[in-house]
């Protein structure tokens, strides 16, 4: 009898523990959801794959349910369209996305999404889609759409607008930080004066980098109400307009406050072809800032970083209500129909009060400045408005360097410092040693260095001005070739050289 009822507590408790792990397995795995509701306990068992969101995911328009995927795992981190793959995606997560034809997508809500092109492939999407536009209070047509997210990153895109119409954006960042960079944006709306390319606004914070922008009806890029812009070695090709087409503008940048200022860093961009050849109301230009100062009072006032940019071939180069936080310096402004620069003056509610633009150091098109009527009759270069402060201005654009000694034609002597002079001769010979003397004149860049090279074997580096090396080693009577490089700040060089015989 006793031993039964050992048997029966022995059957009982292996029941229980058996419960207890089967129960324990369910808790613990990852398949198992725990919700408390009106304070009870909720268990449910989800069916399929779920847990966390993938940190990477992958999307190829040719990845199929059941097929082999790269790998991947259809439905997970592997999909055909790439709204289904932001929407899958972690934050701090990154779609990769390979070469293909793909929809619009909207990415909402998110912080640090990584959107990028598999290596030198390059997506295209295409299409349009609605968004609000708070600033509005409408909705606007755009192909990409990034709202009130923090980080989200686009990299190698080819985004083309098809059947955008109206107000329409080809990328559209509102509340939202990130960056564009190395894509290709085009809204594909020539006349249409409300067509942007990219467009920021909302406190947001963008760069946009290594990218080309074009075929935008009016703007490349504009920001306004509370957003920073770092636009960086972007070409922006704007729209040349004719009385045909009708009374439009084209721009390659604009900066706005309208409510709260904007602040822009724009630098080594290349912004051209923004025109009208007839006579319109309205002028283009490459780069605007500021200008609804001019309409009306604004409680703050834009500030902007111009510099190392390449504008050219517009109607105006510049048009800007300046202030004390604008500065637009070491740029090429050069072969603009109408102006270079135009200096507006801002409205304070009773009178129009005119301010300097800061536009020293520029390159205007030619070594003798921009032309002003009275400030520099002589100037070949771009027209500039009266407010443009001007001088002093870069005389050459790229580098250029000229070896001043040795000169041709002429003997040099120097036997220990004792006898010295020079003289008319009829080749060109050095006797002792001689200081070699290069001129390398301030380039839009500046120059960084000059190199003193012998029959190509270099000598000497020199970072500072005047540019010099000491020739005074023995030689024998042979003849030799000095040569001098000239480089500046991004790597441009120049370079000069002359033939010499030299002894001692």
């Amino acid at each position: 009898m006793k031993r039964n009822l050992c048997s029966k507590y022995l059957i009982s408790a292996v029941a229980i523990l058996l419960f207890f792990s089967i129960f324990s397995s369910i808790v613990t795995s990852e398949n198992f959801k725990s919700d408390i509701q009106s304070d009870k306990i909720l268990i449910t068992i989800n069916e399929g794959k779920s847990g966390s969101s993938p940190i990477e995911v992958w999307v190829d328009d040719d990845y199929y349910d059941g097929g082999y995927n790269g790998g991947h795992t259809w439905g997970y981190d592997a999909f055909d369209n790439i709204q289904d793959g932001v929407d899958n995606v972690s934050d701090d997560g990154t779609v990769h996305v390979y070469e293909g034809i793909y929809d619009v997508f909207k990415i909402e809500g998110r912080y640090n999404i990584i959107l990028e092109a598999v290596d030198d492939e390059v997506p295209l999407v295409v299409g349009s889609q609605q968004a609000w536009d708070s600033t509005a209070s409408s909705t606007a047509n755009c192909v990409v759409f990034v709202n009130n997210s923090d980080n989200v990153y686009l990299k190698g895109l080819n985004i083309q607008g098809s059947g955008l119409s109206g107000r329409s954006f080809a990328v559209y960042y509102t509340e939202s930080t990130g960056t564009i960079n190395d894509c290709t944006v085009s809204p594909n709306q020539k006349g249409n004066m409300n067509s942007l390319g990219i467009r920021a606004h909302l406190n947001s914070t963008l760069s946009v980098e290594d990218c080309t922008v074009l075929n935008y009806g009016r703007i490349a890029i504009y920001v306004r109400t509370g957003t920073t812009l770092n636009a960086v070695n972007n070409k922006l090709i704007g729209q040349i307009y004719t009385d045909a087409d009708g009374d439009y503008v084209s721009y390659g940048i604009e900066v706005e406050d309208l409510q709260y200022a904007s602040h822009a860093t724009i630098r080594y961009n290349e912004i051209y072809n923004h025109d009208h050849t007839g006579n319109p109301t309205w002028s283009s230009a490459g780069i605007i800032v500021d200008t609804w100062r001019y309409y009306q009072v604004t409680p703050e006032n834009c500030s902007a970083i111009i510099e190392y940019n390449d504008i050219h071939d517009n109607m105006l180069g510049v048009q800007i209500v300046p202030n004390e936080n604008i500065h637009m310096n070491r740029n090429k402004i050069h072969h603009h129909s109408s102006h270079g620069a135009v200096s507006d003056p801002y409205w304070d509610g009773t009178t129009y009060v005119y301010y300097n633009l800061d536009a020293e150091n520029n390159w205007w098109g030619d070594p003798t400045g921009p032309f002003h009527p009275t400030e520099n009759p002589d100037g070949l270069g771009d027209e500039i408005t009266d407010y443009v402060l001007f001088e002093p201005w870069i005389e050459h654009s790229d580098p250029i360097v000229n070896i001043t000694t040795p000169e041709n034609g002429f003997l040099y002597v120097n036997f220990r410092d004792i006898i010295v002079f020079k003289l008319p001769f009829f080749t060109n010979l050095i006797l002792g040693k001689i200081e070699v003397e290069a001129d390398a004149p301030d380039c839009l860049f500046g120059i960084d260095r000059v190199e003193f090279y012998v029959d190509d074997v270099l000598k000497t580096t020199d970072s500072t001005e005047p540019h010099s090396w000491m020739w005074d080693k023995l030689e024998l009577l042979f003849f030799y070739t000095i040569k001098v490089v000239a480089y500046d700040n991004a790597g441009n060089s120049a370079v000069d050289d002359i033939g010499v015989w030299k002894f001692l």
